[in-house]
């Protein structure tokens, strides 16, 4: 189950990407749900565009064309397409973020992706995406973006109850993430905290995981701060 090798196509608006996935799976212990997690490292990192022009060329039928959908948006109604649950839970634009998307170079602003997790929540396949967003003459700025697939298509969403798993998500390093879900690591500190968010079957506990993640934070773990978390991302 672990280290499973597979080769899929990937379509974002004229480019089409061939890779060889190296997806892994594990348990994932959440809320009283057991479910299997996949953890994919993108080698070398992924180049999201906006290089979609109209509404019509979209698809969503992968997260990472739907990341495309919506860094290409050019109008509300097009945002309310992306998001689970249309105009009443979509975030609103202006006018001026519009024309920005519209004019601004599509080479030096974009999406780059690090690493994605997926998983079913309450039966709905659900996924989560670390980015930065990458803009000419700024700061890249980190991010995660929770997704959903309804009727065979992906909408960004938002839940409380995964708003901190998101948060770690994008904060972990792409190599101490993948240590933690599965014990695969060289490192002694990541086989430690996999020990102690997993249980001796191996199964992830995502509230042993949340625990042990914001004791990072705490001033004697300082150490081990710079090890697992990412110095770029927020």
């Amino acid at each position: 189950m672990k280290h499973l090798l597979i080769i899929i196509f990937v379509t974002f608006s004229n480019i089409i990407v061939l890779s060889q996935q190296q997806e892994s799976s594990n348990i994932l212990l959440s809320y009283s749900q057991n479910q299997e997690i996949y953890y994919y490292e993108y080698q070398p990192k992924l180049k999201i565009k906006a290089t979609l022009t109209q509404q019509s060329d979209v698809k969503n039928e992968y997260p990472e064309e739907l990341i495309q959908s919506v860094f290409s948006a050019r109008n509300q109604e097009w945002i309310d397409y992306n998001t689970l649950g249309g105009a009443e839970k979509s975030d609103k634009k202006s006018e001026k973020h519009f024309n920005h998307i519209k004019k601004m170079d599509k080479d030096k602003n974009y999406f780059e992706l690090h690493h994605k997790v997926t998983f079913n929540l309450d039966g709905v396949k659900t996924s989560i995406i670390k980015f930065f967003l990458i803009q000419e003459n700024k700061t890249p700025i980190s991010g995660a973006m929770l997704m959903q697939k309804i009727n065979n298509r992906w909408y960004v969403t938002s839940r409380s109850d995964m708003s901190m798993f998101v948060i770690m998500i994008m904060r972990l390093k792409s190599d101490a993430l993948e240590g933690i879900i599965f014990g695969d690591s060289d490192n002694k500190e990541i086989i430690d905290f996999y020990h102690k968010v997993s249980d001796k079957n191996g199964v992830l506990n995502l509230s042993s995981f949340e625990k042990e993640f914001f004791d990072l934070y705490l001033p004697e773990n300082k150490e081990k701060l710079n090890l697992f978390i990412d110095p770029k991302t927020w």
